[in-house]
């Protein structure tokens, strides 16, 4: 009879160390969960910092072209006419060589 109440503790401990591993699993889960959740904050964050500076300096390029024409509005139309001009030849060599 020795065997089967040493059978029987040991089937108790079992237990409870299993019962200790599920708790202690939930917590990895819940901790992991929070974790990718900080992360993908942060991630959001950065990407609408970088938002945020794409538009300044897409702003501020706009202003130099626009102050840059106003300064000189002869040299700006002959510098588009130009690179239209040779993108226009370019595209229709390459159209021609097909």
């Amino acid at each position: 009879m020795a065997s089967a109440d040493e059978f029987s503790k040991e089937m108790e401990q079992l237990k409870k160390e299993f019962t200790a591993l599920r708790t202690d699993l939930g917590s990895v889960v819940t901790s992991v969960k929070e974790l990718a959740g900080k992360q993908s904050d942060r991630v959001v964050d950065l990407a609408e910092d970088a938002e945020k500076a794409v538009r300044n300096q897409t702003k501020v390029a706009g202003e130099s072209v626009e102050k840059y024409i106003e300064e000189r509005p002869l040299t700006s139309a002959l510098v588009a006419f130009g690179s239209g001009f040779i993108i226009g030849m370019l595209l229709s060599n390459n159209s021609n060589k097909r």
